[in-house]
């Protein structure tokens, strides 16, 4: 009866809770275009003493404390530690050298943190309620870079995002571009996985952060769609004019390789219409930051003029780059058209002969 009377008021004692960490939370909408450069000079004053992100490490080390760090953030800052440019009002650039608080502000961080658990946020902050139904499967990618990316800038071990307690929704025109721009570099990177590729993949995270002023979104999101263009450029078809006199020829066409990585793609060529016949290329290989030309066996049906549609895909069927057209002239003239030809010669030559023959025979009658 004891045993059971001091369990029930066992039961009953209240049980004081766990002490809980104090949340430290390090982000920020990015104020860095695609390019490197910043819109403003906002980031640096942030970090700046009497700064909003200043005032953030304006704290004693403790060990009940975890933060919340944005990895693009810390980037960003580290960026600006060995120089930075920005534009000014007029839209102007504005260099700045290195930028000492940036190193200061990265030390002080690292040492208040050592001690304490890290959680890595979701890359730029964006809005999970908005990626969680357009793209779930890209923003399993974005944490898992996350965490890499911030434990290799902080040189330790941090835990993986988390649900997010970002409120808000991206700017309309950062959404409106975004899923065109993730499909593309998205491709790209299923075939070239430098750090460049992967850093316009990852960085479109940011356009999507709620805190954007309309007019930021805009600048952003339209210099990622700049730069995601111009990378996709790199893997490419060399343009050409031809003119085409035999019945079958190999056409040369050059596809360039500006990436460092090599890469395996399908070239598939079409025709705009029936005057020519094109035979299936097999898969080529291209040796990073090079060329190769290889020639492509086509018929000649009828003379006229024809375009070819020449457009890469990646090994699993997926369109990368942009479609070239290549115009070809056919100038062939056919066997019937050269018997003919031929006939119409001898019959005028042997007319020339008999009327020569019969000058030279009124000439002797005379």
């Amino acid at each position: 009866m004891k045993r059971i009377l001091l369990a029930f008021l066992l039961i009953l004692l209240p049980i004081s809770p766990a002490k809980s960490s104090t949340l430290v939370t390090l982000t920020a909408p990015t104020t860095k275009l695609a390019d490197g450069r910043f819109i403003n000079n906002e980031l640096a004053i942030s970090i700046s003493p009497g700064g909003s992100l200043g005032k953030a490490l304006e704290i004693t080390a403790a060990s009940d404390r975890t933060w919340l760090i944005d990895p693009a953030l810390i980037e960003e800052i580290a960026d600006l530690a060995d120089g930075y440019i920005y534009l000014d009002q007029d839209g102007k650039d504005v260099e700045v050298p290195a930028f000492n608080p940036a190193t200061t502000w990265l030390i002080k961080l690292k040492s208040l943190s050592a001690n304490n658990r890290v959680v890595a946020i979701t890359y730029g902050a964006p809005s999970q309620a908005f990626l969680g139904r357009i793209a779930p499967g890209e923003l399993s990618t974005y944490n898992s870079l996350s965490k890499l990316r911030l434990e290799a800038l902080l040189n330790r071990e941090v835990s993986a995002p988390g649900e997010s307690n970002i409120e808000g929704q991206p700017a309309l025109i950062a959404k409106n571009a975004y899923t065109a721009l993730r499909k593309s570099i998205k491709i790209t990177n299923s075939v070239i996985t430098s750090k460049d590729v992967e850093d316009l993949r990852l960085g479109l995270a940011k356009t999507l952060n709620p805190g954007h002023s309309r007019d930021n979104a805009l600048l952003i999101s339209k210099s990622y769609s700049s730069a995601i263009k111009s990378v996709n450029n790199k893997l490419r078809i060399s343009p050409g004019n031809y003119t085409i006199t035999t019945k079958n020829y190999d056409l040369p066409v050059t596809v360039i390789n500006d990436f460092t990585e090599p890469v395996s793609l399908d070239l598939i060529i079409t025709t705009t219409n029936s005057r020519v016949l094109v035979e299936d290329v097999p898969r080529i290989t291209i040796d990073g930051q090079s060329q190769i030309q290889i020639e492509v066996p086509i018929e000649v049906i009828a003379s006229g003029d024809t375009s070819l549609r020449l457009q890469l895909y990646t090994p699993k069927g997926e369109i990368i780059g942009l479609e070239q057209r290549i115009p070809l002239r056919l100038a062939v003239i056919s066997p019937v058209t050269t018997w003919l030809t031929t006939g119409m010669a001898i019959i005028l030559l042997l007319a020339a002969i008999v009327q020569s023959v019969r000058r030279v025979k009124s000439r002797r009658g005379k």
